[in-house]
């Protein structure tokens, strides 16, 4: 029986070996396309002779190409130029010349594609080696799987709660306008200088009072003529008492008199100057003090003058004076305390006793001891504060916690608890201030020293040993999965490999 194998152009020599492994009949004919070189390399053909004669196979080619033609005669296999030929030659030819070696081998292949076993062996001898080869090879697998599954399956997850400590410092700062930079060895920190000038006018009430003249004294006065001429008095002629106090009075009406020695008018007076003091008794205004009638008239009151009267006025004292501008200081330094503040920076902050403030200016609208209701005040003054930086002080409390960490414990500035004193202290333009600190210190946990040291080990070596190795807050749990592996106690241990144990870390 002969089967007919097609090769393709791009077939090489292994393609052409592997077609052969798969033949159904003792007699091939290898049909080889136009453009197929594969067998136009004598070393080729060769291998496929040697190849063919293993498999108890008579391989003939079917080819016009010449190259491959003479190569395939060099080893001697037929090359026919036709599958219909190839058929009807190879029935009417004798068998290809084969050495002792090829002809025992393709014995032994036949031999066994037969089901007679090997000539060369003992049946039973290769059955036994056969079903031992397979126990083992079947043992060898099966420990495979088992070391696969001990390394591969089994997964740990270690949770460490991390040791934690509190440490916290106290310093005793000096925020001082003309340092560049801040110091820990110095304790000081830069500061600045913000300055504002305000103003404030107001007024306010006088305290005092006085009784003040209201309404000046009237009255009557007869003048007598001392000539024959007749005379007419005008209003504003003034006349005075002569005895004791002098009280002036003045005409208010008109009086004529007239020509004779001795004829009387009368007009009616008021005192120059208000108040009581203008109330004099009968026959006190007796001078006449208008030049132009002095000699020529004589002046009598028959009646006494009446209606000076006194009323309350207040009155501007030291105390009016110190009372407000005790209050207009307040407020300016209030008003100057805003200002200032908004000259700040974002972690700035001005102590109230670090400003200073200067009067530039103080304008009372009264003097001392003047009549008034009311007292008015423009005053204007220069503030200036010391602005400290928080941000400064937090860093000098950041470095000294720093210092105090010890090697195995790690700090951040996002745990810093940070404040600075309520009391501060002045010394010239310099701030003195506490500013205290404190942070939570956490063990420095290793995972990857954590994997490193329970792997492979069961769990209570395990926890034994993490306890002994890291400062831990609480004891460490260790938990292996899945759970079934539990059953087997030989197998209930942490996994070897480090991408199989988890370890978290509480803080």
């Amino acid at each position: 029986m002969e089967q007919v194998v097609y090769l393709q152009p791009e077939d090489d020599l292994p393609a052409v070996l592997h077609l052969l492994d798969g033949a159904q009949a003792g007699q091939v004919l290898l049909v080889l396309p136009k453009g197929c070189t594969v067998l136009r390399n004598p070393l080729n053909v060769r291998l496929l002779r040697r190849y063919a004669a293993n498999l108890a196979l008579e391989v003939a080619l079917v080819t016009r190409d010449s190259r491959t033609r003479e190569a395939a005669s060099g080893e001697g296999l037929v090359v026919v130029p036709s599958v219909t030929v190839g058929k009807w030659g190879r029935r009417h030819t004798s068998a290809p010349h084969r050495s002792a070696a090829e002809r025992a081998a393709m014995a032994r292949v036949a031999r066994i594609r037969s089901g007679r076993g090997d000539p060369g062996f003992n049946d039973k001898a290769i059955v036994w080696a056969g079903r031992i080869l397979g126990i083992l090879l079947s043992v060898f697998f099966l420990l495979v799987v088992i070391g696969l599954a001990v390394v591969l399956i089994p997964q740990a997850q270690v949770t460490l709660v991390p040791y934690q400590q509190t440490v916290d410092v106290t310093l005793d700062l000096r925020a001082d306008p003309e340092a560049e930079k801040a110091s820990l060895k110095d304790l000081t920190i830069p500061a600045r200088l913000v300055e504002s000038q305000v103003e404030l006018t107001g007024e306010t009430p006088t305290v005092s009072t006085k009784d003040a003249p209201d309404l000046p004294a009237t009255g009557t006065i007869t003048f007598i003529n001392q000539s024959a001429a007749p005379r007419e008095i005008l209003p504003g002629a003034v006349v005075r008492t002569s005895t004791g106090t002098t009280v002036r009075f003045r005409t208010v009406t008109t009086a004529t008199l007239a020509a004779n020695i001795g004829a009387t008018a009368q007009a009616d007076i008021q005192a120059l100057e208000p108040g009581p003091v203008g109330n004099v008794p009968a026959a006190t205004i007796n001078t006449v003090e208008t030049a132009d009638l002095r000699g020529k008239v004589r002046v009598i009151n028959e009646k006494p003058t009446q209606g000076g009267g006194v009323k309350q006025v207040g009155v501007v004292t030291r105390a009016d004076m110190d009372r407000l501008k005790a209050q207009f200081l307040q407020q300016l330094q209030q008003k100057a305390y805003v200002e200032l503040q908004g000259q700040l920076g974002e972690q700035e902050f001005l102590p109230p006793e670090s400003m200073t403030i200067e009067i530039l200016s103080e304008v009372y609208d009264q003097f001392l001891d003047a009549e008034a209701d009311v007292l008015r005040l423009t005053m204007r003054i220069d503030a200036v504060g010391t602005a400290v930086d928080r941000a400064n002080a937090r860093l000098l409390a950041y470095q000294a916690l720093k210092a105090r960490i010890p090697e195995t414990y790690q700090l951040t500035s996002n745990a810093i608890d940070f404040k600075l004193g309520d009391q501060v202290a002045m010394d010239g333009r310099s701030v003195l201030v506490k500013a205290m600190a404190s942070a939570q210190l956490v063990a420095d946990v290793d995972r990857q020293a954590a994997r490193s040291l329970v792997a492979g080990r069961n769990v209570d070596e395990a926890v034994q040993a993490l306890t002994q190795s890291f400062a831990l807050g609480a004891p460490p749990q260790v938990e292996v999965q899945p759970d079934w592996i539990k059953r087997w106690r030989w197998l209930d241990r942490v996994p070897l490999l480090p991408f199989r144990i988890q370890v978290v870390v509480l803080r």
